[in-house]
């Protein structure tokens, strides 16, 4: 037994410093691999912080880039607000004024009407007047008397036209047309004839008419040229009177 052990203890003490020797490389291997790993670790855990950080500094600047904006939109949804009000204040001023331009419009269309109402009223009731004014005069008036008053007017219309100086009045036609209420005698005709002759220089012959609505009296016309003498037209003046009369009244 002793000297198996002398043999065999050599072995086996190269075989524990072997095993030891195994032991030890193996547990510094363990060592350099943990140191490693704890190293490796370190550095994921410093790339996570670092990228927690940027992420962090990121989402910083994307609040403020995200506040900027939004500040920027509410100012210009505030310009825009103000800009709608001033549009609006503007569209309301000049539908104000338009409003006010068609009221004046249909107000003076309305005046105008109005005027033109009452001169039409007027004219008709000035041709009323000279009509009623005639219908009195045939009613009151006898024929003889209206015969004799026919004769003076055209006897003034012959004196006016006497006055005339030769040459001083130029009408554009040679013809004249005489309109009387009364069928003019020979020698009135002849004398108004020969006057029309001397101062107009009337060489055609005479056009005579007879209107009864002239009430008495004689309306010449030559061209341009018409002098109205009849009763009718006196009447037509003091119409005209009485209505200036009862407008400076009011």
């Amino acid at each position: 037994m002793r000297d198996v052990l002398m043999v065999v203890g050599p072995y086996l003490g190269l075989h524990i410093l072997l095993l030891g020797g195994v032991v030890l490389l193996v547990r510094l291997f363990m060592q350099a691999s943990a140191r490693r790993a704890v190293a490796r670790v370190r550095e994921v855990e410093e790339e996570v912080r670092k990228r927690e950080e940027n992420l962090r500094m990121e989402i910083d600047q994307h609040e403020r880039d995200l506040a900027d904006r939004k500040a920027e939109v509410e100012r210009q949804m505030e310009a825009l607000q103000d800009e709608a009000k001033r549009e609006a204040a503007h569209v309301k001023e000049r539908a104000l004024n338009e409003a006010k331009r068609d009221a004046q419009k249909i107000i003076e269309q309305a005046q105008a009407n109005e005027k033109k109402m009452r001169d039409q009223i007027e004219r008709e009731m000035a041709e009323k007047a000279v009509a009623y004014g005639g219908q009195i005069f045939h009613l009151v008036f006898s024929d003889l008397l209206t015969s004799e008053l026919n004769a003076l007017f055209t006897g003034e219309l012959i004196d006016a036209l006497n006055e005339i100086e030769p040459g001083t009045v130029t009408v554009d036609t040679a013809d004249a047309q005489i309109t009387t209420s009364h069928a003019l005698p020979d020698a009135v005709r002849e004398k108004l004839t020969s006057v029309l002759r001397e101062n107009f220089h009337a060489q055609a012959a005479v056009t005579e008419s007879v209107d009864e609505s002239l009430l008495s009296g004689v309306v010449l016309k030559m061209g341009s040229l018409e002098i109205d003498g009849s009763l009718q037209n006196r009447y037509r003046e003091a119409v005209r009177e009485v209505q200036k009369a009862v407008h400076h009244g009011e």
